[in-house]
């Protein structure tokens, strides 16, 4: 691939990496909205129900997340070795799986962290 491809593929896999967390965040929204709103009224199946959509479309999601940024730090690691004014921040040396696995492992947090919220609107403390 030439270089200027290489910098059509970055800005492409950019795009579809945020796109993906903004579904993400999107998704997570409707479901906390749900938990807050009608958390405790749910029967068990429907919150069995509910988690497993849930989950199911958040780690569909946070794949898509992680393979778009892979996509887009193999492509800027290529522009780095092939255009070397480009690489100001030494990028040719980057381990391409570090940021791809640390936003991954973020969004998952925040996929369980959404599940607590659930438990904790369904299972209230006794004041």
């Amino acid at each position: 691939m030439t270089a200027s491809d290489w910098v059509e593929m970055y800005g492409m896999a950019f795009s579809t990496a945020v796109s993906n967390f903004a579904s993400l965040i999107t998704l997570m929204s409707g479901y906390l909205v749900v938990a807050y709103l009608v958390g405790n009224r749910l029967t068990r199946t429907q919150i069995l129900v509910t988690n497993a959509l849930y989950l199911m479309s958040a780690f569909t999601v946070i794949s898509g997340s992680f393979q778009a940024t892979l996509d887009f730090h193999i492509a800027r690691k290529e522009m780095a070795l092939q255009i070397p004014q480009l690489d100001l921040l030494n990028y040719a040396e980057v381990n391409i799986y570090l940021w791809p696995s640390i936003i991954a492992i973020i969004n998952f947090c925040l996929v369980v962290a959404s599940l607590i919220f659930m438990w904790q609107v369904r299972h209230p403390k006794e004041s």
